[in-house]
């Protein structure tokens, strides 16, 4: 049965800071069906983040219940971590009308006795989003006798676009004919690609040989492997979870994603750079190959110059996955060779 979500906002929609919902949006578009967002009710999505269609906004549940709506995301963005009670109404609501729910929040909520229990009698399921479900999976430093080729895309600043660009390449990479896969490492994409764990909700010691672990399964099957980074090193909050990622791809390759804040900041994009790079000589990682901005922040003629300010200084592909043409990356990519 085909997915038809309703998205609950904890905060008011937006371009920029809406990061989770703006990706569901735009890479699991067909299966959206409606926002809940009391801040934006009775507009369209389109209306408000200038992409995304007709889908609408409204106030509460209630008002999508003629759609059939078969799930109901909650705490995407969420930052509380534990379940608020002023959603409980909505919750109960969503079971009794055979409404699953995809809990994004930390806490989880299949193990509330009383939504456990009325889930059972409606027939509906809780599927918390960051429990891991598997065994813990040891590193076992297997990842360097992979054959496939590894890019990592790893960012260098808050919501730089890891994830955009891993999808962008790929589908470029499809058209062309090549063998490629990807691994999902957040909640954005274990929804978008229907299976997956979301890295920063693993216990630290067990991210990278998780990321191993995927990688080997996929190993002989593939040309090239794509693993989308989660955070920055930089961040105090995602450090430990980035790292983990980063030393469990062992990659062969790195594009770093970086987010541009203001026009004309070439220096905050080269100085990212190079300290990325010095990152990955200390830990024996092949360099970066080129560089995906975030430029949503600009207009179209300000992140053209910027991409190509960049381009003329750093003398390696950089590209905004939205807004310019890949091909530069996708030969850059090509070009890898083995570690």
């Amino acid at each position: 049965m085909k997915r038809r979500i309703i998205i609950h906002t904890d905060t008011p929609l937006k371009k920029v800071n809406s990061k989770i919902e703006c990706e569901l949006i735009r890479y699991l578009n067909s299966e959206i069906i409606g926002i809940i967002d009391t801040g934006n009710a009775g507009k369209t999505v389109e209306e408000v983040l200038g992409f995304g269609g007709e889908i609408p906004i409204a106030s509460s549940l209630d008002e999508f219940l003629t759609q059939k709506p078969n799930y109901l995301l909650i705490g995407a963005s969420s930052f509380k971590g534990t379940f608020p009670m002023e959603w409980y109404p909505m919750i109960i609501k969503a079971l009794q009308m055979r409404v699953h729910i995809l809990n994004g929040l930390h806490q989880p909520l299949s193990s509330l006795a009383e939504f456990d229990l009325l889930a059972k009698k409606y027939k509906a399921n809780i599927v918390d989003l960051r429990e891991r479900g598997d065994k813990p999976v040891k590193y076992r430093n297997l990842t360097k006798n992979i054959q496939a080729k590894k890019v990592l895309m790893a960012g260098s600043n808050e919501n730089s676009g890891e994830l955009s660009t891993t999808l962008e390449l790929i589908d470029m990479i499809h058209k062309k004919g090549i063998s490629a896969d990807w691994i999902p490492t957040g909640l954005s994409s274990r929804l978008i690609k229907g299976k997956g764990f979301i890295a920063e909700s693993l216990i630290g010691d067990l991210i990278s040989g998780y990321i191993e672990s995927d990688l080997i399964e996929r190993d002989q099957k593939f040309e090239y492997l794509f693993v989308e980074g989660q955070g920055s090193v930089n961040d105090p909050i995602k450090a430990g979870t980035m790292m983990g990622i980063l030393h469990g791809t062992k990659p062969d390759a790195v594009i770093l994603c970086h987010k541009v804040s203001k026009a004309n900041d070439l220096k905050g994009i080269t100085d990212a750079h190079e300290n990325y790079n010095q990152l990955l000589k200390q830990i024996n990682c092949a360099p970066i190959i080129g560089l995906s901005l975030n430029t949503a922040l600009l207009s179209q003629t300000e992140a053209e110059e910027i991409v190509q300010s960049a381009a003329n200084q750093m003398n390696i592909p950089v590209v905004d996955p939205l807004r310019t043409d890949l091909s530069g990356l996708l030969d850059a990519v090509k070009s890898i060779e083995k570690l």
